[in-house]
Parts: structure tokens; sequence; C-alpha cells
């Protein structure tokens, strides 16, 4: 069913969505502030933060005005409650999966980390695993499992946020696990399926680089290289849902082979695979056999860099001029605020950043190049679980474009 705009239920929850989304962004803040930044009537305010006051969704907080002690009625102010509602993130990859239940304003209220491959395990096991991490951190935070309100979850690869199947995963392979449904299953909760680079945008607009911005980029390394777009103040998903596949882009002639089966697209020359290939000409399969390139491929490229192996430093800088260049198209065809280009080693980040930029400089538009900032940001798993975080908390805040209004209004 598709629900028209003039729908009055579907008037009814974006505003609920936007004015939540006003709150949690500022923290505290009026009524005439949330209309001013909503551009909604103070009539309408009036009534959904009425309603959301009975729900116990919000609450008032009255002050005196700019903090002083004066006569009349105090300042109101419109704030989360913090206990209304958890919700629980997780990001799953090769060797680590990391768990973080977060509260209604998405502050982190409990983490952990398991140190098992998820890889080649049957779904039944993995769900499991997830189901025993998830008892854990309700058990740690002292929160009662009947407050849990979803669950998100990050998944590299190919990934359908409709049906929370994983078709195509660094982790999982080739095989299509139904992950999603099993785990709502198991579990009686919503559950949302994403890629990594599309949570480290909500993560990015929720809590980091871009809170202000309607327009950027997340670029990510994890197996492929992936592109997280927000675009219009949401993340932007295509026809197809699955999002942009950025690491299948062209960018050399050279014939390199890709996983997908085609030639020179950019995971062929900076995917995980292509580095190690590359670091197996260049420094040998010692180097390859090392505790430190197991463990993290980049950092022991950085430390060979950083010790004068001038075949490490070539790779580096290969890597960057072939990233600069796919990024070159984002500017040219996208223009965003900000491309955020998010990698978990910062001495390769730092040692990767000179060729990157040269190569962002010479292939793009020049006035677009001016207008879109680049900047580099250290991330860890954490901020990804507390991505797959916010994307539950987005449904439970009832954004209407979801699965779950969709699914309610047929």
């Amino acid at each position: 069913m598709v629900v028209k705009i003039a729908d009055p239920l579907l008037m009814r929850e974006i505003n609920k969505f936007h004015v939540l989304e006003a709150i949690r962004h500022h923290g505290q803040i009026s009524r005439v502030e949330i209309s001013e930044r909503t551009l909604l009537s103070g009539t309408t305010v009036s009534a959904i933060t009425g309603a959301l006051i009975e729900e116990g969704l919000i609450h008032a907080i009255h002050t005196p005005a700019n903090g002083e002690i004066q006569r009349g009625r105090p300042r109101v102010l419109l704030g989360l409650v913090p206990d209304a509602a958890y919700v629980l993130g997780i990001k799953i990859s090769d060797a680590l999966t990391t768990v973080t239940l977060v509260d209604f304003r998405g502050e982190l209220v409990s983490s952990l980390q398991l140190p098992i491959r998820m890889a080649r395990q049957p779904v039944e096991v993995i769900a499991d695993l997830i189901e025993d991490a998830l008892d854990e951190c309700m058990t740690r935070s002292g929160v009662d499992r009947s407050r849990l309100k979803g669950i998100g979850i990050g998944v590299p690869g190919l990934v359908d946020p409709r049906s929370g199947r994983s078709y195509s995963s660094s982790v999982f392979g080739e095989r299509e696990i139904p992950l999603g449904s099993v785990l709502g299953e198991r579990t009686g909760l919503p559950v949302r399926l994403e890629k990594p680079a599309n949570l480290l945008a909500l993560a990015e607009s929720w809590f980091g680089h871009a809170q202000k911005e309607k327009s950027f980029a997340v670029i990510t390394l994890d197996q492929t290289v992936s592109l997280g777009l927000w675009l219009d103040a949401d993340l932007h998903r295509g026809a197809s849902t699955l999002g942009p596949t950025f690491g299948h882009i062209k960018v050399g002639e050279a014939g390199a082979e890709c996983d997908c089966g085609q030639h020179d697209c950019l995971n062929a020359y900076i995917g995980v695979s292509a580095v190690k290939r590359e670091a197996s000409a260049r420094l040998g399969e010692e180097f390859l056999a090392s505790p430190l390139v197991r463990a993290d491929l980049l950092s022991a490229l950085a430390e060979a860099a950083d010790s004068g192996v001038a075949g490490a430093t070539e790779i580096i800088e290969a890597f960057g001029s072939r990233l600069g260049l796919g990024i070159s198209h984002i500017v040219n065809l996208i223009n965003p605020e900000k491309i955020i280009v998010a990698l978990e080693t910062r001495r390769f980040a730092e040692l990767v950043q000179p060729a990157l930029m040269t190569a962002v400089a010479a292939n793009s538009f020049r006035a677009h190049f001016a207008t879109t900032k680049i900047i580099f940001h250290e991330m860890d798993d954490q901020l990804w679980a507390r991505g797959a975080a916010a994307l539950m908390l987005r449904d439970v805040y009832s954004a209407p474009w979801t699965s779950t209004y969709e699914e309610t209004a047929q």
C-alpha cells in the first residue's frame, strides 16, 4: 500500500518524528524553538508535545529565564525521557562482534565485545551468540528486557534492509543469511539490518562530525570500500534499497580483476584482498605472516612505512591515489557538504592523506572541490554499533518512511 502525503496519519507521524528529532538534537529545547526549527505551527507543536508527554517519551523541565530567579512563570524546556525505551546496536565483523545498549536519547548504557569469528557459522548459531550477548548486556545494565524495543545490526557487504537478509558479505560469504527474521522470531523484537557505511553515516549525523549537515558522505574500508550517502537529511539507498556500491566504480585501466567478476573496480585496487596481494608482491610472504598483519593490515603497512620500507610507502601512496580518484567522482556528481573518510588506523590515515587529497584536487571540478570539506575520522566498532542503535531508534521515534510504518499502514 502506498500512503499519500495528504494522509493525516502520515502527516502526524512525520511531524512527531521531526519534533522528537529536534528535541534529541538539542537536548533541551522550548516549544517556540521547536516550532522555529521544524517550521511547524505553535499549535501543532503544542499538540504533539502534549501527546508525547502523556506517552512518557518527553518531559517538561522548568527553569528560570536566563538561569536567573525572576518573577513570573519559569521557562519550560522539553527533553527526552532517557529510560522511555532502549535499543540494541550490533556491529558484526570478521573476528569481532560489538554489542551496544543505548537509551531513548541514544546515549551509551552498556557494551560488550565478542571475539568470535562468525564466518561460516550457521545462522542459528549466530542468532544464539547474539541472544547471549543481548542477555549479558541487559544484565550488566540492570535494564528490564521488557524495555528493549528493537535491534539494529550492521553487516558488511550487500544487505537488504527490507527483508533483513545479508546476500553477499565478507563475513558470511555469498550465503543468503536471513538473520533479521531469525533473530526477530527468537527475541520477539523488530530487527533492522544495514551495511556499516550507512550506520556510520547515521552515527556521524547523530553523534559525530555531521550533526548540522543535510548532505554528506562517509567512506570506510571493511574488507571492501563502502560508501554511505546522507542526502536531504536521510540515508540514500537508491531504487534497489541496497545503497551505493562505491567499491565497484571504475578507477583504472590495468585490467585488475574484482571479486564481482568485472575489472578495474575500486575494490580491485584498494580492497583488503587487493592490498594483501600487493603487499605480498612488494614485501614478501614473510611480511603477511607477521602477527600485526593478521590483526591489522593497515597498521602494519603504516609501521613498515615509518621504518623506511619503500615498498610499504608505495602501497600507501597508490592506495591514496586510487581512493582519491574515487572520491573525486562523489565531489563531481553530488558535491556534498562533507566527505568523511573513516579509517580504523590513525597513522595509516595520516600517511594516506597527501596522495588522496592530491588525487581528489586533480580530478574534481574546482568549484565543487572548494565547497566540499574532506575530513578524516578515526573510528571504531563502538561507533558503528551506536549507528546501528540509531537506525533502530529512528523506528522507535516513528519515522513514517520506515518499514515499521508501512507494515502498520497496510
